[in-house]
């Protein structure tokens, strides 16, 4: 979005008032439900909240920010119900709130301009990078630290690849992003640590001014943009490495890792986070089962240990890089031999599961041949 002065300031009055609304109305949810012991339920209090109680917020923000207030309760009621640790719906801060969400927008969005209510600015002009896709579901105004945009999520049918007879197994590490049971290595690019440096003299910078100065907030701005180019970054490697497997595999097997326990580490929790293990998995799941491709989990253990080839244990630490098996003399990368196994894991799963299924190991069809048992490492 690219918004004039009065546009800016109108949003932001807009995503402020939106806030203390949400505040104010889960307040009030907490005190009907001690006084009555009762849930105070969406239209009830959707009938307290009208054009009178918020004259500086559209109609539309007003029931969206309850719609969300009320959606937080349902998944912390949810959650109790299933046995997962789900927090209590909290009280928004300004870094905590920076959206303004709308039921529609397919009649809004017009070429070069959005057409937001009054009290959000009007006609904003916008870059349009790609034409909307299937059905609207809503849309959201979001605040970034590089400025405004609009986000409108859309449900689109499946578009299914063409069926492949190969599968693929993934193993995620610090070394290497990904490696796979065919050799090949995709690099991590470790976009946290080559950004440290520039991170660290922007937050020295913020340390030094003055709270409350125009400096300070200059400042601050700036480390939140170091932040989104990290994240934007990461993201972009995932997405591109995620698209790469789906498009030429049929079947693809990874690890069920916890990253969450992982990062108690605290000799690996920042490399561990910045690989984003959960977030690559997500995109995998998310793109296969648009394309019609099959993701499996397994068990990580002893995937690294055991020898894929001959099935005996190699025990060996985690700053061994080379598996060298003393039992049927196969050598390979240590990844590399934690893929293959995962692969054999997954392959397991799937003829318990779906005996008809049989996938053909080895890489798709652009004329390479299966990768023999037995070959030396690359590098040794």
């Amino acid at each position: 979005m690219r918004p004039n002065k009065a546009q800016e300031q109108a949003l932001m009055k807009t995503l402020i008032a939106s806030r203390k609304m949400y505040n104010a109305c889960l307040e009030e949810l907490i005190i009907h439900y001690k006084e009555t012991g009762k849930y105070l339920h969406l239209y009830e209090q959707d009938k307290r909240h009208g054009k009178a109680a918020h004259p500086d917020l559209p109609a539309v923000v007003v029931d969206t920010t309850l719609k969300r207030l009320h959606r937080s309760f349902t998944n912390f009621f949810r959650g109790l119900k299933e046995g997962q640790k789900v927090g209590f719906p909290r009280f928004k801060n300004a870094q905590a709130w920076n959206t303004i969400q709308f039921r529609d927008a397919t009649s809004s969005v017009k070429e070069k301009y959005f057409h937001a209510p009054k009290q959000c600015g009007g006609h904003i002009r916008i870059v349009l990078h790609r034409p909307m896709e299937g059905k609207f579901k809503f849309a959201r105004i979001v605040l970034r630290p590089s400025g405004w945009y609009l986000q409108c999520i859309c449900e689109t049918k499946p578009q299914p690849l063409p069926q492949k007879d190969h599968a693929v197994g993934l193993d995620m590490g610090i070394r290497y992003l990904v490696a796979d049971s065919n050799g090949q290595m995709i690099d991590n690019p470790k976009h946290a640590k080559k950004s440290a440096k520039r991170l660290a003299h922007a937050q020295r910078k913020l340390a030094k001014c003055k709270k409350g100065s125009n400096r300070r907030n200059k400042a601050r701005k700036k480390v939140a943009r170091h932040h989104e180019r990290i994240h934007n970054q990461r993201k972009d490697t995932l997405h591109k490495a995620s698209h790469k497997y789906v498009k030429h595999y049929q079947t693809i097997v990874l690890e069920d890792l916890k990253p969450a326990n992982m990062v108690q580490n605290h000799c690996l929790a920042v490399a561990i986070a910045d690989a984003s293990w959960g977030m690559f998995r997500h995109y995998l799941e998310t793109k296969a089962e648009s394309a019609g491709r099959r993701v499996i989990a397994v068990a990580p253990h002893y995937t690294s240990q055991k020898c894929s080839s001959c099935g005996e244990y190699v025990q060996k630490s985690l700053s061994v890089r080379t598996h060298v098996c003393p039992f049927c003399g196969y050598m390979a990368d240590r990844d590399e031999n934690a893929a293959r196994n995962i692969l054999h894991a997954g392959l397991r799963v799937l003829a318990r599961t779906e005996p008809s299924l049989r996938e053909r190991e080895g890489p798709s069809k652009d004329g390479e041949s299966p990768l023999p048992l037995k070959r030396e490492a690359p590098g040794l």
